[in-house]
């Protein structure tokens, strides 16, 4: 067990940039590569940066499947998270922040997730996010032709949004040219979304919390607003108009102005 445990910490991490301590946690199907060209031109030049591949993600290795996978996760991203930081999780890195504002409060200074939720499919009492069998095609999907999966995934975050044809194909083109993820990252990834339910543990999380949405986001409808504070009172929602599930991609400087007012609110100097 313990010769697994250092395997699974070997997360890798980017940093650069200067100022207050602001980690970035990215989204599935992706790697810490995608924040780079807007947190280099938005961000760096007001904080010092530190950008985490998942597991199975761009240069991270893969933990093992027997593991308690979403445990495995957590404590990875723990051992590379840097002290006294600001947080932003985008999808799948927004569960994974959730969870670390959490279990780590004198780590994280304040949570902003990006185009998540606190749980991804939907249920009987939760009617937002991805039906249950959509996430089994997924699944199965990925088994059979995970490169198909992966392109159908890049163009489905940003359909509806303002200008969607255009930044399908530059995003889908950026994303190619980069690592794709291993097969176990992305499967592992697929039942993190599936089985994390963390609405119980947001009133847990006292951090400055910021709800950071896109107006027209396919996975994340604006209609979980009411729901997102009726689970985190103290919370704050700010809407991306005309953005999908990628607002840092589609909507760099809204999104970036959103994040810093937020900021700037909780007293960063920035």
């Amino acid at each position: 067990m313990k010769q697994q445990n250092q395997k699974i910490l070997k997360l890798y991490t980017h940093t650069f940039g200067q100022g207050p301590s602001l980690t970035l946690i990215h989204g599935w199907g992706a790697q810490s590569a995608v924040w780079r060209d807007w947190a280099q031109s938005r961000l760096a030049a007001d904080f010092q940066l530190t950008l985490i591949d998942l597991p199975g993600f761009g240069e991270s290795s893969a933990i093992e499947n027997k593991v308690d996978v979403n445990q495995a996760w957590l404590s990875a991203l723990a051992d590379v998270l840097p002290e006294n930081t600001h947080l932003l999780g985008w999808s799948l890195g927004g569960l994974m922040a959730q969870q670390l504002a959490c279990l780590y409060p004198e780590k994280v200074k304040t949570l902003t997730c990006l185009a998540s939720t606190p749980r991804f499919v939907q249920a009987d009492d939760w009617a937002y996010g991805i039906s249950m069998p959509l996430m089994a095609d997924f699944i199965k999907a990925l088994g059979l032709d995970s490169a198909a999966l992966l392109n159908r995934f890049w163009k489905l975050q940003l359909q509806g949004g303002d200008g969607a044809r255009q930044l399908m194909k530059h995003f889908v083109s950026q994303m190619q040219n980069r690592q794709l993820p291993s097969f176990q990252g992305l499967q592992q990834g697929l039942h993190l979304l599936r089985d994390l339910d963390l609405r119980d543990r947001l009133g847990d999380i006292h951090q400055p919390t910021l709800w950071l949405l896109g107006e027209k986001d396919p996975l994340v409808p604006l209609a979980i607003t009411q729901d997102l504070i009726a689970c985190q009172s103290h919370a704050k929602v700010c809407v991306i108009e005309g953005a999908a599930h990628v607002p840092f991609f589609s909507h760099p400087e809204q999104t970036a102005a959103a994040l810093i007012g937020f900021l700037k609110e909780q007293h960063v100097s920035v």
